[in-house]
């Protein structure tokens, strides 16, 4: 029996912390008149065409360990004109690959691996420990600085009338929903701003199994399929949360958001 409630503990205790490590801000218990309560608004993504602003890249490890995570120490070799002082913050980060969309290039997918903070420095080196840790962090992942990115989301009303579609998922998955951050094809010149919500639709493929020719449904004339608050924006492109899907949605079907 003794043995039976030790199990019982350490199970608690572990779920306990999974709960702790993976926040779910998407339950309507975190949706408030102003704000919306999102923890993890520093590991999300971006897309840009535009050129970002890289201060290094990380060369080795304590440990020589392929993946890195929190409380590791690393190196990083710093580009020229960069000024690190001890304390320091950076992004850790990783170019995916390049989006396109209707056969354009809308820019390059970077996922957001961890913030590092600068321990010490040597003439070709920059000796740091990784204090957040969102994905495993490796050889050659670039750096650049760090920038704080509250999680109180507030409400907008307002928002613009603009036909977007999802044109990307942060963790590149085929299907998504409830819980997965994913970018649209517009941004803040757009007037896309953070704390806009808009409505997911989408086009069903009504003859896949039977046909090579694909039909679509006009989203004006049906239900939404989910609901997408955004979450960051850049000049072109947004990445947006989904709060809320009916169902797990395709992405090789078009998901309109307007």
């Amino acid at each position: 029996m003794k043995r039976f409630s030790s199990l019982m503990v350490q199970t608690l205790l572990m779920f306990g912390l999974i709960n702790l490590s993976f926040p779910t801000a998407w339950t309507d218990s975190t949706i408030s008149h102003d704000a919306y309560y999102y923890p993890a608004i520093e590991s999300v993504g971006f897309i840009r065409k535009d050129r970002v602003p890289v201060a290094g890249f990380i060369h080795s490890s304590d440990h020589n360990q392929v993946m890195m995570g929190w409380n590791h120490v690393i190196y990083i070799k710093p580009y020229p004109k960069h000024v690190f002082k001890k304390n320091d913050l950076f992004v850790a980060f990783q170019k995916v690959d390049e989006v396109f969309f209707e056969n354009r290039s809308v820019g390059f997918h970077y996922q957001v691996k961890g913030v590092i903070k600068i321990i010490s420095q040597t003439p070709q080196f920059i000796r740091c420990v990784i204090v957040k840790s969102f994905l495993p962090i490796r050889k050659g992942d670039l750096i650049k600085t760090y920038k704080r990115i509250s999680p109180y989301i507030p409400i907008l009303n307002d928002k613009p009338y603009i036909h977007a579609q999802i044109i990307e998922s942060s963790e590149t998955k085929r299907m998504i929903g409830t819980g997965d951050v994913v970018f649209i094809n517009k941004g803040h010149e757009h007037g896309v701003r953070p704390g806009i919500f808009f409505d997911i639709f989408e086009h069903h493929e009504r003859d896949f199994e039977l046909s090579r020719r694909t039909v679509y449904t006009d989203p004006s004339k049906s239900y939404s399929s989910g609901r997408l608050l955004i979450l960051t924006t850049d000049r072109e492109t947004a990445a947006g949360l989904i709060v809320w899907a009916k169902n797990e949605l395709l992405m090789a079907h078009q998901l309109d958001v307007h």
